[in-house]
Order: C-alpha cells, then sequence, then structure tokens
C-alpha cells in the first residue's frame, strides 16, 4: 500500500479515536508506523530523507538498548498488526453496546464486507496494475487480472506508472470505506435496529433526511 493510501487510513482512525472510538488508538499508532515506512520508500526526496531521519532513530533507540534494527522490526509488526488491531476495535465497540448481541451482528457484517472486498480487491486490481503478479483459476477473474496487467505494461513511463498505482490505491480506500458503511446497514437490518431509528425518529418529529 502506498504513502497516500496509508495517510488517509492513518487520518481516519486518527479521527475515529479521537471522536470516542477509543480502540482505535492501536490502529492509528500502526498506521502512523506503516505511513512513516512507506513515506521512507516515496520517491520524493525531503519525504523520504524525513522518514529515514525518524527509523535512524528508532534504530539509535533501540542499539541504545541493546536491540539491533529495531526500525524494520517495528514496521514489520506494525504491518502486520492493522487488521487484528481493527478487530480489537470492533470487540470494543461491541462491549460498550447495551445490546451487545445486535453490535456483534453489525460487527461481523461490517468488518466481513470490508476485509472481503480489500483482499478481492487487492488481489483483481491493484497487484495487477502495480505489476505484481497474480494467481487464479477463476476464467473471469484470469481476464479482469490480464486486461489490467497488460494496462500495467503498455504505460510508458515511470510517472504515469506511479500515477497508475495511486488511483489503485486510493480505489482501494474508497472500495474499503464503501464496504464497511455498506455492512454496517446490512448488519444493522439483520439485528432489527434500522426500523428501531426510524421509529424513533418518527415519534421524535425529527427529520433527518433534511
Amino acid at each position: 500500500m502506498g504513502a497516500i493510501a496509508t495517510a488517509i487510513y492513518d487520518v481516519r482512525n486518527i479521527d475515529k479515536a479521537a471522536h470516542g472510538d477509543t480502540g482505535r488508538m492501536g490502529v492509528a499508532a500502526a498506521q502512523t508506523t506503516n505511513l512513516v515506512n512507506a513515506a521512507s520508500n516515496s520517491s520524493i526526496e525531503p519525504l523520504q530523507k524525513g522518514a529515514n531521519a525518524v527509523l535512524g532513530c528508532v534504530d539509535d533507540a533501540g542499539r541504545f538498548v541493546g536491540v539491533t534494527n529495531a526500525a524494520s522490526k517495528i514496521t514489520g509488526i506494525a504491518s502486520k498488526a492493522v487488521n487484528p488491531l481493527l478487530c480489537f476495535a470492533s470487540g470494543a465497540r461491541i462491549l460498550k453496546d447495551d445490546d451487545q448481541y445486535a453490535a456483534l451482528i453489525e460487527e461481523s457484517c461490517a468488518m466481513g464486507a470490508m476485509f472481503a472486498s480489500e483482499k478481492l480487491f487487492k488481489n483483481l486490481v491493484v497487484n495487477p496494475l502495480t505489476g505484481k503478479e497474480v494467481k487464479t483459476t477463476s476464467k473471469w477473474a484470469t481476464k479482469i487480472v490480464d486486461t489490467l496487467a497488460d494496462i500495467n505494461k503498455n504505460v510508458k513511463g515511470s510517472g504515469k506508472k506511479r500515477l497508475l498505482a495511486i488511483a489503485a490505491d486510493l480505489a482501494l480506500v474508497g472500495v474499503s470505506i464503501f464496504t464497511f458503511d455498506f455492512g454496517k446497514k446490512a448488519g444493522k437490518m439483520l439485528s432489527g435496529r434500522d426500523s428501531e431509528t426510524e421509529s424513533t425518529n418518527k415519534s421524535s418529529g425529527i427529520d433527518y433526511k433534511s
């Protein structure tokens, strides 16, 4: 995942943590670490230098306490920790909810839809557009992957390829946000809390559509 997509995820998680979703604090910390790591590989020289300076300080601090390659170890853990931490945040929201059974249904639908769509979108769209090999036995998926891989091959110039990779990353963020919200709404329908909300709004005379 590129620095731009990581930055968007990071800002969203920081915002959610600041507005009461305290379980997202760990996710925000991991995404911030991932952002620094992604920036260290950026083609933008000032950004790359700044990120490498931060990682260098982490390595220096690690050596001070007897830990070698501290930066690479921390970034390696952070890259694998995001999804488990998102699940932890989801569990925290369930525990805080007055109706934990309904919350479990809603969170399961939201997280399941998000994780499934992200994996599918990465495999079928992001990977071929960024030049990564994709293995699939599905005929329709193979057609999509081959078409996008051809587009990537035919794009000339590093600048255009970079823009293509950024577009794929931004699309991934959009898919992730959309499917989480869609899954949440589907979960509310299954739990029956969508009808409760409607009846509450009608009885209070509040028009939330305006």
